[in-house]
């Protein structure tokens, strides 16, 4: 027993060594660029869906014609940053049917598919002055949600309040990468031709430049493993091993 454990020491210490994972694998944004160079922005433009969710409110100069125009915003909807998702959005917001329209009160169907937020609001803006003088919309998504899944200490799908959402900020949402989680992150897109799926390298400062690093709705962001967590290095018994080498060579030792 002691001779076997002492024999297969310099197979357990190469295989830590194989297993450790080295620093650039782990540290974001290497070799950023000088402060006097700037990295280009390149954000696609999300463009409106069947099936995405709007909250419209129709304000004009006569109070009265506010519960006319929003019958169902006498409920106030109060959501928070990192909320679940209140049910009221859904059953009180306008979904863009399967036609690529929303249907208000009074002013019927409207064309939203493949508008932005801007051009969604001004559309809604020239139906609302058919009806009312100084008519000012405001259309907002409500049902921007991200997936977080694999290498992060939360995940989960978590909505989101702000249009200018980041890779980084959904993994900062699911509490970061693990030290096990590859740095080489999966994004699945939903896109009018089908599914896209793209990968990020967030080592390398020039991942903020990338059309993946601002998120859309119902993205999907997968973190995969390292080699050594699927390998099992995280649950390996070191140290039972070491104590049984350490205790044979002290017993070794003593016999001597």
């Amino acid at each position: 027993m002691l001779l076997q454990s002492i024999r297969y020491a310099p197979l357990i210490l190469l295989f830590l060594i194989s297993s450790c994972i080295p620093q650039n694998k782990l540290t974001y944004f290497q070799h950023a660029p000088p402060s006097d160079e700037k990295l280009p922005v390149n954000r696609l433009e999300y463009l409106l869906q069947p099936g995405d969710i709007l909250h419209v409110s129709i304000l004009a100069s006569d109070p009265e014609m506010y519960d006319v125009f929003n019958p169902d915003m006498t409920r106030r909807i109060n959501v928070r940053p990192g909320d679940t998702g209140d049910p009221a959005l859904y059953l009180y917001g306008y979904t863009i049917d399967l036609e690529g329209d929303i249907h208000l009160p009074v002013m019927g169907s409207v064309k939203m598919a493949g508008l932005n937020l801007e051009q969604a609001q001004q559309a809604i803006h020239d139906q609302a002055k058919k009806y009312l003088v100084d008519a000012t919309v405001t259309a907002k998504l409500i049902n921007f949600s991200v997936t977080v899944l694999g290498e992060v200490r939360r995940p989960g799908r978590f909505y989101v309040y702000d249009h200018g959402f980041t890779l980084m900020d959904a993994l900062a949402q699911a509490g970061d990468l693990t030290n096990y989680g590859s740095r080489n992150v999966h994004v699945i897109r939903n896109t009018p031709n089908g599914l896209f799926f793209g990968q990020l390298d967030i080592t390398k400062s020039q991942a903020v430049s990338d059309e993946l690093f601002y998120l859309q709705p119902n993205d999907l962001v997968y973190v995969e493993p390292l080699r050594a967590k699927r390998f099992g290095f995280d649950q390996f018994p070191f140290g039972v091993i070491f104590s049984s080498i350490s205790t044979s060579l002290l017993l070794i030792n003593f016999l001597r």
